[in-house]
Protein backbone atom coordinates (compact mmCIF):
# COMPACT_ATOMS: atom_id res chain seq x y z
CA UNK A 1 0.00 0.00 0.00
CA UNK A 2 1.21 3.30 -1.12
CA UNK A 3 0.82 6.54 1.73
CA UNK A 4 -0.08 9.90 0.70
CA UNK A 5 2.49 11.94 2.07
CA UNK A 6 0.96 15.33 1.28
CA UNK A 7 -0.55 17.22 4.72
CA UNK A 8 -4.62 16.80 4.17
CA UNK A 9 -6.62 19.88 4.76
CA UNK A 10 -8.03 18.37 8.20
CA UNK A 11 -4.11 18.38 9.39
CA UNK A 12 -3.59 21.83 8.35
CA UNK A 13 -6.21 23.03 10.42
CA UNK A 14 -5.44 21.22 12.70
CA UNK A 15 -2.07 22.52 13.05
CA UNK A 16 -3.73 25.99 12.53
CA UNK A 17 -5.87 25.77 15.83
CA UNK A 18 -2.60 24.15 18.16
CA UNK A 19 -0.66 26.69 16.68
CA UNK A 20 -3.47 29.71 17.30
CA UNK A 21 -3.53 27.80 21.25
CA UNK A 22 0.18 27.85 21.36
CA UNK A 23 0.38 31.16 20.39
CA UNK A 24 -2.39 32.64 22.70
CA UNK A 25 -0.97 30.30 26.00
CA UNK A 26 2.61 31.83 25.68
CA UNK A 27 1.23 35.38 24.64
CA UNK A 28 -0.60 35.04 28.30
CA UNK A 29 2.44 33.52 30.18
CA UNK A 30 4.75 35.68 28.82
CA UNK A 31 2.94 39.06 29.53
CA UNK A 32 0.74 38.59 32.78
CA UNK A 33 0.87 40.87 35.35
CA UNK A 34 -1.18 42.12 38.20
CA UNK A 35 -3.41 45.26 36.75
CA UNK A 36 -2.56 48.66 38.65
CA UNK A 37 -5.24 49.95 40.97
CA UNK A 38 -6.42 53.29 40.10
CA UNK A 39 -9.10 55.60 41.43
CA UNK A 40 -12.19 56.98 39.39
CA UNK A 41 -14.39 59.91 40.58
CA UNK A 42 -17.39 59.79 38.49
CA UNK A 43 -19.51 63.25 37.71
CA UNK A 44 -22.97 63.09 39.69
CA UNK A 45 -25.33 63.59 37.00
CA UNK A 46 -23.25 60.04 35.56
CA UNK A 47 -26.01 57.10 35.82
CA UNK A 48 -25.30 53.40 37.20
CA UNK A 49 -25.90 52.40 33.30
CA UNK A 50 -23.65 54.71 32.30
CA UNK A 51 -20.71 54.02 34.54
CA UNK A 52 -21.09 50.80 33.62
CA UNK A 53 -21.08 51.19 30.05
CA UNK A 54 -17.59 53.51 30.35
CA UNK A 55 -16.33 50.65 33.68
CA UNK A 56 -16.22 48.15 30.10
CA UNK A 57 -14.97 50.98 28.04
CA UNK A 58 -11.73 51.79 29.67
CA UNK A 59 -12.06 48.29 31.14
CA UNK A 60 -11.99 48.93 35.00
CA UNK A 61 -12.95 45.98 36.82
CA UNK A 62 -13.65 44.81 40.38
CA UNK A 63 -15.25 48.30 41.70
CA UNK A 64 -14.37 48.83 45.31
CA UNK A 65 -16.57 50.61 47.34
CA UNK A 66 -16.64 54.46 46.89
CA UNK A 67 -13.86 56.14 49.08
CA UNK A 68 -13.68 59.06 50.88
CA UNK A 69 -13.94 61.94 48.58
CA UNK A 70 -15.97 60.47 46.39
CA UNK A 71 -13.86 58.58 44.13
CA UNK A 72 -13.58 54.72 43.44
CA UNK A 73 -10.82 52.49 43.45
CA UNK A 74 -10.62 50.15 40.01
CA UNK A 75 -8.86 47.19 38.79
CA UNK A 76 -7.33 48.82 35.20
CA UNK A 77 -6.78 45.91 32.75
CA UNK A 78 -6.07 48.24 29.34
CA UNK A 79 -2.79 50.52 30.30
CA UNK A 80 -2.01 51.62 26.74
CA UNK A 81 -1.52 55.47 26.57
CA UNK A 82 -4.76 56.09 24.22
CA UNK A 83 -7.05 54.30 26.94
CA UNK A 84 -5.45 56.10 29.61
CA UNK A 85 -6.30 59.88 27.86
CA UNK A 86 -9.55 58.41 26.65
CA UNK A 87 -9.99 58.16 30.45
CA UNK A 88 -8.84 61.33 31.92
CA UNK A 89 -10.11 63.40 29.17
CA UNK A 90 -14.14 61.65 29.59
CA UNK A 91 -16.50 64.56 30.41
CA UNK A 92 -18.22 62.06 32.86
CA UNK A 93 -15.02 61.59 34.87
CA UNK A 94 -14.17 64.90 37.37
CA UNK A 95 -10.52 63.50 38.99
CA UNK A 96 -8.63 60.17 38.63
CA UNK A 97 -5.56 58.86 40.71
CA UNK A 98 -2.67 57.07 40.65
CA UNK A 99 -2.07 57.89 36.88
CA UNK A 100 0.17 60.15 35.47
CA UNK A 101 -1.92 63.25 33.31
CA UNK A 102 1.33 64.28 31.79
CA UNK A 103 2.16 60.90 30.21
CA UNK A 104 -0.65 59.01 30.57
CA UNK A 105 0.55 56.52 32.15
CA UNK A 106 0.66 54.96 35.60
CA UNK A 107 3.42 55.53 37.71
CA UNK A 108 6.20 52.04 38.66
CA UNK A 109 5.27 52.35 42.37
CA UNK A 110 1.81 52.26 42.03
CA UNK A 111 -0.26 49.97 43.97
CA UNK A 112 -1.61 46.56 42.36
CA UNK A 113 -5.32 45.30 42.16
CA UNK A 114 -6.70 41.95 42.48
CA UNK A 115 -7.23 41.37 38.74
CA UNK A 116 -4.33 40.14 35.97
CA UNK A 117 -3.71 41.70 32.66
CA UNK A 118 -2.14 40.15 29.58
CA UNK A 119 -1.76 41.70 25.88
CA UNK A 120 -4.76 40.69 25.05
CA UNK A 121 -6.37 43.52 27.25
CA UNK A 122 -4.65 45.68 25.17
CA UNK A 123 -5.57 44.67 22.04
CA UNK A 124 -8.90 46.22 20.18
CA UNK A 125 -11.22 43.66 19.31
CA UNK A 126 -9.53 40.74 22.25
CA UNK A 127 -10.26 43.37 24.88
CA UNK A 128 -13.71 41.88 25.35
CA UNK A 129 -12.66 38.97 27.47
CA UNK A 130 -16.22 37.04 25.50
CA UNK A 131 -13.64 37.28 22.61
CA UNK A 132 -11.17 35.65 23.88
CA UNK A 133 -13.76 32.81 25.31
CA UNK A 134 -15.24 32.07 21.45
CA UNK A 135 -11.06 32.90 20.23
CA UNK A 136 -10.53 30.25 22.56
CA UNK A 137 -13.64 27.29 21.70
CA UNK A 138 -12.74 28.42 18.28
CA UNK A 139 -9.47 27.66 17.65
CA UNK A 140 -10.16 24.10 20.05
CA UNK A 141 -13.17 22.97 18.07
CA UNK A 142 -10.73 23.77 14.87
CA UNK A 143 -7.84 21.41 16.31
CA UNK A 144 -10.47 18.48 18.14
CA UNK A 145 -12.97 18.47 15.18
CA UNK A 146 -10.14 18.05 12.18
CA UNK A 147 -8.40 15.22 14.38
CA UNK A 148 -11.76 13.33 14.74
CA UNK A 149 -12.55 14.28 11.29
CA UNK A 150 -8.84 13.03 9.67
CA UNK A 151 -9.37 10.19 12.13
CA UNK A 152 -12.10 9.33 9.96
CA UNK A 153 -11.26 9.26 6.91
CA UNK A 154 -7.88 7.75 7.94
CA UNK A 155 -10.12 4.47 9.26
CA UNK A 156 -12.61 5.07 6.23
CA UNK A 157 -9.38 4.24 3.72
CA UNK A 158 -8.07 1.75 5.40
CA UNK A 159 -11.22 -0.20 5.45
CA UNK A 160 -11.75 0.39 1.95
CA UNK A 161 -8.03 -0.82 0.69
CA UNK A 162 -9.02 -4.12 3.03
Amino acid sequence: MIRDSTPSPCRWIAAAGCAGLLTLAVAYAFTCEPAPRIRVQWRADVSAQQQADLERTYLLVNAREPLPGGSTAYDLLDTRVSNIRALLEDPSIVNTGDIDGDTYTIPFDAEYGIAWMWVAHRIPGLRDERIQAVLVALLSAMTLGAMVVGRRIRRRRSDAAH
